[in-house]
């Protein structure tokens, strides 16, 4: 299963038909080479975003630009994009001030609207250039929400390359704890599960490691595996979030205990995975996504991990596709109401006294009743 020149198309005609309701002329998409910011590009053209920013224009009559910092970007785009035309922005240009480049194009063609869609990632320089440099000439539309309601709704062959990545992402973990279990030290785990995971089809790695007397995730850390070697009464948290064949992301979360857990943190763990269960025992269409949110952080109040009247409930997770983190955010103050065909991952976590950061992450598709699990994992403890 693979997405289709005729699939992405599709979203560019959409986006179009958008465009005609919103009376823009023109959509303009930047985007960075971050992990977690660079899907759309991919979404929108199949253009996998190599390194620093680059621009998109799709008008609503005419061809689709890329404008790219090099000729091997362009030859990318060419072989592999669903793209009519590339420009590449001068040297001097792209360093110097690359809305310039955008703006000069809009102008010569003299366009009205224009709908913006910048990525998390895009540089602030960038989005006030663009803004001085259309004057008058040009009015703008926030375009972001649109696309960000796309991409939400996961599309049959996507939804199999997402059950592709939640696959990919369990066999690195089970090879990653065979290491473990080996002996050797975390970097020596990491090396290997990495070189499995490229040669099972993974194309970007993603690892979140931390190995302490204390299980607190060490997030300043990511995918920087020390060479440390696990001792008894260690534990360790890892997060796997690897893209699949088509740049599909997912994400498991493991905790590791180096001999018998402390009973405290099995309570925690158990009371983490009731409200994972929680949460999505309430996915069904038509429901707010704060509601799953709500359902987790009842049940932790139940087991006496926070109080029902905290306020809002915190975010316990999100969705996920060809960026590693996708709107909606599973949280108190979410307003998005949930159809079929979103994926959301689900962890929840408390913090114990001692520091310890307690969580488990699962993967989870909405349908038209209720919510199919892409995880196969077993939620406990691994001891070893």
């Amino acid at each position: 299963m693979h997405i289709t020149k005729e699939e992405i198309r599709q979203r560019q005609e959409y986006l179009r038909y958008t465009m005609a309701e919103m009376d823009v002329d023109a959509l303009c998409v930047g985007a960075s080479a971050q992990i977690d910011t660079r899907g759309i590009f991919r979404y929108l053209i199949n253009y996998y975003l190599p390194v620093f920013e680059e621009y998109l224009v799709i008008p609503r009559r005419g061809p689709v630009v890329l404008f790219t910092h090099d000729g091997c970007g362009a030859d990318y785009a060419k072989a592999f994009g669903v793209v009519d035309e590339t420009r590449l922005i001068p040297e001097g240009e792209y360093a110097a001030d690359p809305a310039a480049c955008v703006v000069s194009f809009l102008n010569d063609i003299g366009w009205k609207t224009a709908g913006t869609a910048w990525g998390r990632g895009i540089s602030a320089s960038f989005c006030l250039s663009f803004q001085s440099r259309l004057g008058g000439n040009i009015k703008t539309k926030d375009f972001a929400a649109v696309l960000d309601r796309m991409r939400m709704l996961k599309s049959p062959a996507e939804i199999a390359l997402i059950k592709e990545a939640v696959k990919l992402n369990e066999s690195v973990l089970e090879r990653y704890l065979g290491n473990i279990a080996a002996g050797g030290s975390e970097l020596d785990a990491v090396s290997d599960a990495s070189y499995y995971a490229l040669q099972s089809g993974a194309e970007d790695l993603y690892w979140m490691t931390s190995s302490a007397k204390v299980p607190a995730p060490g997030f300043l850390a990511a995918s920087r595996a020390r060479p440390r070697r696990w001792r008894p009464g260690d534990y360790h948290y890892v997060v796997l979030e690897h893209s699949c064949r088509g740049g599909y992301f997912s994400e498991i979360t493991q905790l590791v205990s180096f001999g018998r857990p402390k009973d405290e943190y099995v309570e925690a763990y158990r009371a983490v995975t009731a409200a994972q269960k929680a949460a999505a025992g309430a996915i069904r269409p038509g429901v707010p996504v704060s509601w799953l949110a709500d359902a987790a952080q009842n049940v932790l109040a139940e087991y006496g991990y926070c109080h029902k009247e905290d306020g809002p409930s915190p975010c316990i997770g999100h969705s996920q596709g060809l960026d590693a983190w996708e709107p909606p955010r599973i949280s108190g103050d979410e307003r998005i109401t949930i159809r079929p065909g979103m994926r959301f991952n689900i962890h929840p976590a408390v913090t114990l006294p001692d520091g310890a950061k307690i969580t488990s992450c699962l993967s989870y598709l909405s349908t038209e009743s209720e919510a199919e699990l892409l995880s196969a994992l077993p939620g406990e403890i691994v001891v070893i």
